[in-house]
């Protein structure tokens, strides 16, 4: 109210002037602008008792003038301006201070949402402006060192806008953190890789909270030790499997090796020999994924050794329990024979002919005992060739429906 009569105040003295040229006109202005300026830079709040007395000096001035008491009207003038001029003064200092440390919190707030990195030109002219704003504090040029806080704040506020606006981006990418962490579960993970996994939960835990605080640069340093958590998972999972890819090889190589008949595939043995020992070299030196494939590979040879092998010894028991029922046979028995066939619907072979004179194509190895001399490929006969059928005991004569059915 008061404020309000003292610019009444000042209008009425304006229209006085032609009335009493001899009237403070220009000190009671001084002394309004002093005050108007002293309330820019909060003197209500730093230097209020000055501020007051600036105030109420004036006042005085119309009280003055009324009495026509033109000198001392003069004087309470002069003494309201010096009296803003202290309220001034006091609260410079004070004021350029205080926007100092809102500046500093303000641009505290956005390095918290990592503006840093997501607003960097804002954050970088916030940061700039403090800094001008401090040493012009320092170098008491107070009402500049105000006006850089002020831009620091307006600077520090873009920062932040524009940070807050990344977090649903942050959230997706902790959904897709998340994801890797569940599809690394299902590769073993709990097996080769529990703590990691662990751990790569917690951070992004610890993400998700953060992000509800709008503390995103915590949140982006969770998100990044759970993306280091799940890079070791996958090591540790890597290695798991590829040393016990190795040792299964270790393992089948032993087996294959201390068979009778290993030494006639000594040259694929020794291919799957050298397959371990490069798994074994680039598991040493953590090349983890080749180190598996490597023992794979060897697996993969041995298992085909082994296979050839059992096909190998189940031949050869098959040849010696034919020639154990050959000499079994008794000599007085007449010896038949055989002719080939020409069939293209169903081609002689030594079953087929095991079957039609044994009734029993697993006796095939007998015909082709006796008949070595013209049957140099048991899987290789020719039509017009006379083969000899030995004589078997009445009991092995036994074949089923199934066989019967195969020549038809």
């Amino acid at each position: 109210m008061k404020n309000m009569f003292l610019y009444i105040l000042a209008a009425c003295i304006a229209l006085s002037i032609g009335c009493a040229s001899d009237l403070p006109v220009k000190d009671m202005s001084k002394a309004r602008y002093g005050i108007t300026e002293a309330e820019d830079v909060k003197a209500d709040k730093y230097a209020p008792e000055e501020l007051e007395k600036a105030k109420q000096y004036l006042y005085d001035t119309h009280s003055l003038l009324k009495e026509d008491k033109i000198k001392d009207a003069q004087k309470k003038s002069v003494e309201s301006q010096d009296q803003s001029l202290k309220a001034i003064e006091k609260s410079l200092p004070l004021y350029a201070n205080d926007m100092i440390a809102q500046a500093n919190e303000s641009v505290q707030q956005a390095e918290m949402l990592n503006a840093k990195e997501f607003a960097n030109v804002e954050y970088a002219q916030a940061v700039g402006s403090l800094n001008e704003a401090t040493q012009l504090n320092t170098d008491k040029n107070y009402r500049q060192s105000i006006q850089k806080s002020k831009e620091s704040i307006g600077f520090a506020n873009e920062a932040k806008a524009k940070s807050i606006a990344m977090i649903p981006q942050l959230k997706e990418q902790l959904i897709v953190l998340e994801n890797e962490r569940e599809q690394l579960l299902t590769q073993r993970g709990d097996e080769f890789a529990k703590n990691e996994l662990s751990l790569t939960e917690q951070k992004i835990n610890d993400a998700t909270t953060k992000l509800e605080e709008q503390n995103i640069i915590a949140a982006v340093a969770a998100m990044q030790a759970a993306k280091e958590s799940l890079l070791m998972a996958k090591a540790a999972i890597e290695k798991g499997k590829a040393a016990e890819s190795l040792e299964a090889a270790k393992s089948l190589y032993s087996e294959v090796s201390e068979r009778e008949s290993s030494q006639e595939m000594a040259e694929t043995l020794t291919e799957a020999e050298k397959l371990i020992a490069n798994s074994q070299d680039l598991f040493s030196k953590e090349n983890y994924i080749e180190s598996y494939d490597a023992s794979q590979q060897a697996i993969t040879v041995l298992n085909s050794i082994l296979i050839a092998m059992e096909k190998k010894e189940e031949a050869l028991a098959m040849q010696q329990e034919a020639k154990e029922e050959t000499e079994s046979i008794e000599k007085e028995q007449p010896v038949k024979e055989y002719i080939v066939q020409y069939n293209p619907k169903a081609r002689d072979c030594l079953w087929r002919i095991a079957l039609k004179v044994y009734n029993n194509a697993r006796l095939w190895p007998l015909i082709y005992i006796a008949n070595k001399d013209q049957i140099k490929d048991p899987d290789l006969i020719f039509p017009g060739q006379r083969f000899v059928i030995p004589s078997v005991e009445k009991g092995t004569q036994e074949g089923s429906t199934e066989e019967k059915a195969k020549t038809n």
